[in-house]
């Protein structure tokens, strides 16, 4: 599943607290499209681990064991020129968007002090990291995207970097209660209750929406009460790094225990999100292989035995 709103922003909450502060050692790139920052923390060697996999666009730390290829890329050796030794100022996630900023200081090629901004945007096919200079212009990004006639989204070296626009749709967590009431009452009550919070609201993932519909039932008007609770608790920071199991095997995420599958699918809760990210990827990651594998080895099975049939 793709990383939501609230789960990142409860892991950006981990991440400010053991990474800012820290210096980045190491400069690694073990996939075309991720970044491994080795950080000497407050007393502890961190490793971050930044994706801009489509399917797997992601932030954390990590223990996994990742191999290098022989020869770093070049925007690896770039990223080393300009991110080896920088302090870690900060690590914010911008109103609720599916994003995450490091500021870093650093210095430049005169040897003098320079603040730049390495930007995570995990947002589906558009997931991007960024390097942002000083004077806010994009210094590189590791997947260039021109697109077309949309000059404000040019994500080019050079160009001035913005913010991904936002959604035309009430921010869920950025409005106060009488506008949450408004939105969902102006809304269409025609629809079902989890499509009517998506298409009303930014800032919720179709799980969450479906979760919410599950727990008010039908035939109720509870929502505007379930949406003030889903509000409450994720402004106190109540969150539970939770993966969800279908036979075993990892099938979803979230920030909260989820009940909408009933006895289909069961759940495991990890002490942060960091080691729970790190899990659910590295076994669904082995789960995909032995897939593979495995279609590899009957397809091979297959042409053995159509030759001998025709021989």
């Amino acid at each position: 599943m793709p990383l939501d709103a609230v789960t990142l922003h409860a892991l950006t909450n981990e991440l400010k607290t053991r990474l800012e502060g820290g210096r980045i050692d190491k400069v690694q790139m073990p996939e075309k499209d991720a970044l491994l920052l080795s950080v000497r923390g407050q007393g502890e060697n961190l490793r971050l681990y930044m994706s801009a996999n489509v399917g797997s666009a992601r932030i954390n730390l990590t223990d996994t064991a990742y191999e290098n290829p022989a020869e770093p890329p070049m925007f690896c050796m770039l990223m080393r020129k300009h991110l080896a030794g920088a302090k870690i100022l900060s690590v914010t996630q911008p109103d609720f968007e599916r994003m995450v900023l490091i500021k870093l200081l650093t210095r430049d090629e005169m040897g003098e002090q320079s603040e730049k901004t390495l930007s995570a945007e995990l947002m589906g096919r558009s997931a991007n990291i960024i390097l942002v200079g000083s004077d806010g212009n994009i210094i590189d990004c590791i997947r260039r995207m021109d697109f077309g006639g949309d000059a404000a989204r040019r994500l080019l070296p050079g160009m001035i970097y913005r913010l991904p626009p936002k959604q035309a749709k009430t921010a869920f967590f950025a409005v106060s209660q009488e506008e949450r009431a408004a939105a969902w009452k102006g809304s269409d009550s025609a629809a079902p209750e989890d499509k009517r919070l998506m298409d009303t609201f930014s800032g919720l993932s179709p799980m969450i929406c479906r979760e919410l519909a599950y727990r008010c039932g039908s035939g109720t008007d509870s929502m505007p009460e379930a949406m003030e609770a889903l509000y409450d608790s994720v402004m106190a920071g109540d969150f539970i790094p939770y993966m969800l199991l279908k036979d075993g095997m990892p099938a979803d995420y979230s920030f909260m225990r989820i009940s909408q599958y009933g006895q289909t699918m069961t759940g495991e809760e990890y002490p942060d999100y960091s080691s729970l990210l790190d899990a659910y990827y590295s076994r669904r990651d082995k789960a995909e292989s032995m897939r593979r594998r495995g279609r590899d080895l009957a397809h091979s099975v297959r042409t053995a035995r159509d030759r001998t049939a025709r021989k």
